[in-house]
């Protein structure tokens, strides 16, 4: 295995993603997350970035979290998620991506696949939340760890009947890169392909989840 710091990476052209989302592959991408200290901040601070405001989502039962949406496209969207209660500010705000999700259309298949290969996996954990407007959104997901896996994406299968949040939230910037650095990708590499997800693989520096939109003030990157 490698010593050096790699760079997991997935560069897209938005070309690119379009022609993913025409042959409805499973799993595909389904939703980036920055994490933000306070959800209206993060509103207000990815809309004077991008152009864009995001639409509150609503609550999740029991974590203490809230979220704010933006679509990326068809079936690919982008999640603001706070705590319900800000800590008191011990730093300048800032935004992060902190992971990621993998949607499919057969989560216990999918889970099966990877087990197969000798991956820990935890779920199927159901999921729910309730929009503003009281709509009720319902999943399930799953999700792997340990070392060389920290920064793996979790799966998730939406409800029958529940509309993707890329359906329903503000639309207007597209996904342009996603970029995650890990010390080793060889285990990354093993688990995305007993999924089923190919990912380019290049050498970098540092560990880090990096998210880059294209949006109506131009291309914004998110960084740790």
């Amino acid at each position: 295995m490698p010593h050096g710091r790699t760079l997991l990476g997935l560069l897209l052209p938005v070309s690119a993603l379009h022609a993913q989302i025409a042959v409805t592959s499973d799993p595909d991408l389904d939703h980036v997350i920055l994490a933000v200290p306070s959800l209206t901040w993060g509103i207000e601070e990815f809309t004077r970035l991008t152009g864009i405001e995001p639409r509150r989502g609503g609550r999740h039962p029991g974590r203490g979290t809230e979220n704010a949406l933006v679509s990326l496209g068809a079936g690919h969207y982008l999640e603001l998620l706070a705590p319900v209660t800000p800590a008191a500010a011990s730093a300048p705000a800032r935004m992060a991506p902190m992971g990621w999700a993998l949607h499919t259309r057969d989560l216990p298949a999918l889970i099966e696949r990877v087990k197969a290969k000798g991956f820990q996996i935890l779920g199927p954990v159901p999921g729910s939340r309730r929009t503003p407007d009281n709509t009720l959104l319902q999943w399930r997901t799953a999700a792997t760890g340990g070392k060389g896996l920290e920064a793996a994406p979790f799966f998730i299968e939406w409800a029958s009947g529940t509309p993707h949040p890329s359906t329903t939230s503000p639309g207007g910037c597209s996904l342009a890169a996603l970029e995650l650095t890990l010390p080793d990708t060889t285990r990354m590499h093993d688990f995305l392909t007993a999924a089923g997800f190919a990912l380019a693989l290049r050498t970098g520096h540092s560990a880090a989840l990096r998210v880059t939109l294209e949006c109506p003030k131009g291309r914004v990157t998110f960084s740790p």
